[in-house]
Parts: structure tokens; sequence; C-alpha cells
């Protein structure tokens, strides 16, 4: 199914190595949830105020979204149209500092749409224009604006700008292939309108790419980022100064850190046996979380401050073996971090890492 292919390459940065452990960070608190009655839950968001955002899976395989409260209040929802059969449902991704949710959701005849949610729990659907078939809302900033993508009748991706009055402009990375499953990927949206993400080349090599708020496009390329298919440049997330965090990968996988002048910072949580390191946010101060693994044991999640020093922790209950562990997805103004666990029996779990 669709949502396989691209809930790993998109938001879970598709597991393609591990890394060490070392240095655990025990200064934070740490909390963990599930929501009423999950089988799954997924933290995918926080925003200023502490507030999470994400999705749970009920005993029928059935997805929902739903928002934890700083205070651990939880509340669970669905989009109107949800389809309500195994695989399918509502999946909220990003949650902005009034509360507002974008997300997206699969019908009953599996085609994806967009959804915004706002602080009161109003529903708002949409669809790319035409030849827009599937609908993926990723971002939402402050301003009520959303990015994401849009898979078209052929299958090709093209990146989005929904405006806070509605109105939709899709766009194409220059170089993005026109082939089946290739194209751009909008994925970030700052509280100056400029959008992030990485688009996929005629093979399937991946690159970076940055729009202002005024419409200019830049492609980019790590430096070292591989040039066969399935590596190259992934982003994850853009901040308020237009700093961008992501990951590039060649015979291995390496985070990056790439400044508003376009000045690029490498980096991999060091140790013994060090294989891969996978950004998955950066907040406004520049502080970025995500994760590591170690071969043949679980993954690890890791903060790296703006100075590039490297804390590394394992939530309690995470599971230690191939596959299983902790990954955070976010991360707020003031370093609380979101995410989820699996445990020793696979089962996934919010938390929230409070400094």
């Amino acid at each position: 199914m669709f949502i396989n292919r691209y809930y790993l390459l998109n938001i879970c940065f598709a597991i393609l190595v591990l890394g060490p452990a070392f240095g655990a960070d025990r200064a934070a608190t740490v909390t963990t949830f599930d929501v009423p009655g999950a089988t799954d839950t997924f933290g995918n968001s926080i925003n200023k105020a502490g507030t999470i955002t994400g999705f749970w899976v009920d005993s029928g395989n059935v997805y929902h979204g739903f928002l934890r409260t700083s205070s651990g209040a939880i509340t669970t929802f669905d989009a109107p149209g949800a389809a309500t059969t195994t695989g399918l449902g509502t999946f909220a991704f990003s949650i902005n500092t009034a509360g507002a949710i974008t997300g997206y959701y699969i019908d009953a005849a599996v085609i994806y749409h967009g959804f915004v949610r706002d602080s009161s729990g109003v529903f708002t659907t949409f669809d790319a224009p035409a030849p827009g078939k599937n609908t993926f809302g990723r971002g939402i900033n402050d301003a009520g604006a959303v990015t994401g993508y849009d898979q078209d009748t052929s299958s090709i991706t093209h990146g989005f700008l929904r405006a806070a009055d509605g109105t939709i402009t899709t766009f194409d990375a220059p170089n993005a292939g026109g082939g089946q499953s290739q194209g751009t990927y909008a994925l970030g949206i700052n509280t100056g309108g400029a959008i992030a993400g990485y688009y996929a080349d005629q093979f399937f090599v991946y690159h970076g790419f940055q729009v202002a708020s005024g419409g200019t496009l830049t492609e980019f390329d790590a430096p070292g980022a591989g040039t066969v298919s399935d590596q190259g440049t992934f982003v994850a997330q853009i901040n308020t100064a237009g700093t961008i965090a992501g990951k590039y990968t060649n015979a291995g996988t390496h985070g990056f850190v790439r400044s508003s002048l376009g000045a690029f910072t490498s980096f991999d949580v060091t140790g013994v046996g060090a294989l891969g390191t996978l950004p998955t946010a950066i907040n406004q101060g520049g502080s970025i979380t995500g994760y590591y693994g170690v071969k043949g044991s679980a993954y690890h999640g890791f903060l790296r401050s703006p100075a590039g020093t490297i804390a590394t922790f394992q939530v309690t209950g995470a599971g230690t073996n191939n596959y299983l562990g902790t990954f955070p997805y976010s991360i707020n103004q003031s370093g609380s971090i979101a995410g989820y666990y699996s445990d020793s029996k696979g089962k996934s779990h919010g938390f929230v890492r409070v400094p």
C-alpha cells in the first residue's frame, strides 16, 4: 500500500543503517503514554505549549489521530470521511503554536485527502488540484499555511502550499523525475512561509530543496551525498531562521545542518562501530533530534545542541533487539522532545522528554 513506503521514507526515514550507543543523557524527565484502547501510539509533533499530536492504532488496525496536552489529557479524533477499515483512517503529523493540526486521512476508496483541524476541533479537508489524486498534509506553520505533497494519477509526486485562506499552489523541483514514485516531497514550513523537502530525480537519487516565501526554489545536495539509486540528500525540517536539518546517504547515513546561507555541517553520533545518524527535527534555536542504532541491537534517540554537542538517550521500556528502540520525531522551542518507542514485543508507545 502507498502509505507503507512513504510513511517510512518521509517520517521514519526508512531504516537504512544502524549505529552505536554511547554517553546516555540522564538530565531530562521522560514520560511515556498510550492512547486508551490503543495497540500502538505514535507521537509525531510537539508545539511550544507541550501539546503533542500523532496517531494511534486500534484493535482492528484502524488509525486515528490524537491530541495530548502538557498535563497528559488525551483527545482522539477522526477526520470526516476517514475509513474505519483495516490499515486506513486518520494520520496527524504536525501541530502549530495555536494547536491547529494537519495530516491526511484515507477514505473507503483508498484515496488520501489532506486536513486541517483547528484548535476548537473543527475540520477542514482539502485536495490538491487535478491531476492530483492523493493529498498528504505534512507541515503547518503559525499562520495556518500547510505544506505537503500530492500524488497524481500517474503516481508522480508534487509539492504544494495551501495558504491559510485555502488557496493551493503546487510546485515541482526543476530536476525532479517524471516517472512513477518520483517527484517532489515538501515536508516542512517555517513561520516565514519557507518550505523545505527533497525530490527524487529520474534515477531515484534524492536531493534537497528549499522554497523561499517569495517562491524561489533552490536545490541542493549535502557534500558527500551518494549519487546512485536510493542514495542522496533527505531533508527533515526547516526552522524559523531558515536552518535545515536532515540526513544524507552514501555507503552510510549521516546527519547534516544547512544554514540559511547554504553552509553545510555534517555530523555523526560517534563511537565504535558507528554506521548511521538519522535527524528528524530541528527547533527554533537550532537543536536537532533524531535517532541512531546499534548494529544487531536497538535504536536510540539523540539530541544535538547548536554548538554540536551530542547527548544520547533511551526510553525505559524500549526494546533492545533489531529495529526496536527509541524514535524521537519533534522538538519544540524549549527543547522538549516527542516521539515513540517500541517495546520488546514490537508495540509502540508515545513519549515526551522534557529537559
